[in-house]
């Protein structure tokens, strides 16, 4: 992955502050580390409300086929944000959306948290997901911006920033459940430390350059071409790690952990994630996108499989870390091809793909719960092993005909 892949947003009017920002140069660690902690505060949230799933199941005594109905929630608010995104970012910059994004996922999980029925906590879903629609592709934007004045691969790093969130939050959230700290309270205070965080972080995103005339980019924004090749692996990928997200917790309490120990699935999975991505911009340019794809893939189809086939606890546990591995730098690699299609214009190519994985990322865990409440949980995960193969079919197909010409 190389810089080549810049924003075309960079030079679109942010009004969205008038006090004049920090003096920093727009390639300093103080700009990487503000943009990282939005990348960190996407794991953090999702993680410590997804490890509270089955203390919220039991608290509202929903089965498995209504939690899939409840996750449809964050889809729907996901969905026209994501689709939106794009057009939001040219009309209002990067900047302001990351922050807007943030502010609502925030607030979802003080909803989520405080819910006393299924009804609440649809609705505090459905804020959650449209933070993280309208957050997920502005942040990449900014981080597509500042790789470019790298001039070298810095985005697997902010996509391991966001797995190693996952993994403390994951940490945390099992922490306090196994002391008995109920949702509520966990949620709430998780809030005010991500609230704090952004109110320190925001003022340093990249502020575009001003012109005469904003940018606008388009409503909607359809992969090209075999640009659908890169997003149909961006799709599988982002359904295993989405699902992981939710659903890990919940295999190993039915393989017979307890809710501490349950914990730990999605612990070692986004800790294997952020392990696999800070080390993987010097894996894509060693190995290119075309391998780097495959054995991806091939590592998701060892781990789920051991997870699958043997379905304790502690096997589970290695299947996941394997499963993490594999999955680790395989969007922001993703992400490379993009920037590189002849097929559209960078940024909208880069929106196009994000779009398609995070929309499979909200849409990917109702799906399993459906499936689970049919075939149940173990035999669903079947589902993520038949993605990481698709990912392993289509790599060469996405790397060649995505090469620059």
């Amino acid at each position: 992955m190389s810089d080549t892949h810049s924003s075309s947003y960079d030079a679109v009017t942010d009004h969205s502050d008038a006090p004049q920002e920090p003096q920093q140069s727009t390639s300093s660690p103080y700009r990487r580390a503000s943009i990282a902690f939005f990348f960190a505060l996407s794991g953090l949230a999702m993680s410590n409300w997804a490890v509270r799933l089955p203390d919220i199941r039991r608290t509202l005594a929903i089965n498995d086929a209504q939690i899939g109905l409840l996750l449809l929630c964050p889809v729907v608010g996901s969905l026209g944000l994501t689709l939106l995104s794009s057009y939001l970012i040219g009309a209002f910059g990067s900047r302001r959306t990351t922050r807007i994004g943030a502010y609502l996922i925030v607030l979802s999980l003080v909803l989520i948290g405080w819910s006393p029925n299924p009804y609440t906590l649809g609705g505090a879903l459905l804020v959650f997901g449209a933070g993280m629609g309208l957050m997920n592709i502005s942040m990449n934007d900014q981080a597509s911006s500042l790789e470019r004045r790298y001039r070298r691969s810095i985005m697997s790093s902010f996509h391991g920033i966001f797995s190693l969130g996952g993994m403390i939050g994951s940490l945390s959230g099992g922490a306090l459940a196994s002391i008995g700290l109920i949702p509520a309270y966990h949620l709430t205070i998780i809030a005010a430390l991500l609230f704090v965080g952004i109110l320190v972080s925001k003022r340093l995103l990249i502020k575009p350059q001003p012109r005469q005339q904003s940018a606008k980019g388009p409503l909607f924004v359809i992969p090209k071409g075999r640009l659908w090749l890169v997003g149909g692996i961006a799709a599988a990928t982002v359904f295993v790690e989405g699902s992981m997200a939710d659903w890990s917790s919940l295999f190993l309490t039915e393989a017979g952990s307890s809710t501490g120990f349950a914990a730990l699935g999605l612990a070692v999975f986004t800790g294997s994630m952020a392990v696999g991505r800070l080390l993987g911009d010097k894996w894509i340019d060693a190995a290119g996108p075309r391998l780097a794809l495959q054995v991806g893939g091939a590592l998701g189809i060892i781990g789920l499989a051991i997870a699958v086939i043997f379905a304790t606890p502690i096997t589970s546990l290695v299947g996941f870390v394997l499963a993490g591995l594999g999955m680790a730098s395989l969007f922001p690699c993703l992400i490379g091809l993009a920037g590189k299609t002849p097929d559209m214009e960078p940024s909208q190519a880069i929106s196009s793909v994000a779009m398609m994985g995070y929309v499979s990322m909200m849409g990917g865990p109702p799906m399993l719960g459906f499936l689970s409440h049919a075939v149940g949980l173990r035999l669903a995960f079947v589902a993520l092993l038949l993605s990481s193969i698709v990912i392993v079919a289509l790599a060469s197909p996405a790397a060649r005909s995505n090469a620059p010409k």
